[in-house]
């Protein structure tokens, strides 16, 4: 500041002694109109907050699409069981990647680190606190815990919220869902096998894990866990509610977008859907079906 203070009294000197015609005095003004003016500069770039610099990332924009193939079984341990398939979505300008690593086979959860890419072919990891862990349900291969939450509700009531057994989510690319976004790929680049650590199942020490932009994931109804216990519940109406990273572990471009819901009518061992909540729409590789 001091050498800053110098440097205007210099400047006034020279408009005071040296500006004798109209063209250095103009010259002059300027300089110190400039000079001036750099402190209030500086302090602009200092204050411009740092997610500023985001503006170059391709952040992901996950959603859900509706539940399908909604039946009632018979559950494990008796007693009536809600499977449906589920669906999430990517919809953003960048993969949702993930990458989880762990020191040792003895410590029994990875780590997760998050990596964006940016619009100058480079990527930052972004570390979370998220967990993967490794389940040897049928899947046999490391999970995100908590990544999709379902919950059902009694319509117009307050009562218990019955939440979906599944806890862990193994995602990669299984179908196209939007082909017309920028940037979603023709073919697969997360595909199974490549992901999830199957390939070294429980003593792998790294695991990689991806969404690409506009393909899905698919959760079948059939899978391990991937239902909602509903024995002891009346006949009568519900909302199923769908969530992807209700906690907010994930940098994402949206986060009021990730959910879905429908409405059913359950009655004996059967299942009626009433009414459609959000839901990512599907296009198809040309748009046709949006």
């Amino acid at each position: 500041m001091r050498e800053l203070g110098e440097t205007r009294r210099h400047l006034r000197d020279c408009i005071d002694f040296a500006a004798n015609t109209g063209v250095v005095r103009q010259v002059a003004v300027l300089a110190l109109a400039l000079v001036l003016a750099l402190p209030l500069v500086l302090l602009v770039l200092k204050t411009t907050p740092a997610h500023a610099q985001d503006a170059a990332l391709r952040l992901p924009d996950l959603r859900m699409a509706h539940p399908q193939h909604m039946v009632i079984r018979e559950g494990p341990e008796g007693g009536r069981i809600l499977r449906f398939t589920g669906i999430i979505v990517n919809v953003g300008a960048g993969a949702f990647e993930l990458h989880g690593q762990r020191p040792n086979t003895t410590t029994a959860t990875m780590s997760v680190t998050q990596r964006i890419y940016n619009n100058a072919g480079g990527y930052q990891d972004v570390p979370t606190s998220a967990t993967m862990f490794y389940s040897g349900d049928g899947h046999d291969h490391w999970h995100v815990a908590d990544l999709v939450r379902y919950k059902l509700r009694r319509l117009g009531g307050s009562g218990k919220v019955h939440e979906g057994a599944k806890q862990g989510f193994c995602f990669f690319d299984y179908y196209i869902w939007n082909g017309t976004l920028p940037r979603a790929p023709e073919n697969k680049h997360y595909s199974r096998g490549g992901t999830c650590g199957e390939s070294e199942g429980e003593e792998a020490l790294q695991v990689e894990m991806g969404l690409s932009v506009g393909w899905s994931d698919v959760y079948e109804y059939y899978l391990p866990g991937q239902w909602v216990d509903i024995t002891g519940l009346p006949s009568g109406r519900y909302r199923l509610a769908a969530v992807v990273d209700e906690r907010n572990l994930f940098r994402e471009s949206r986060g009021d977008n990730n959910y879905t819901w429908l409405n059913i009518e359950l009655k004996g061992m059967k299942v009626k859907v009433l009414q459609y909540g959000p839901s990512a729409p599907y296009c198809g590789r040309t748009g046709q079906s949006c």
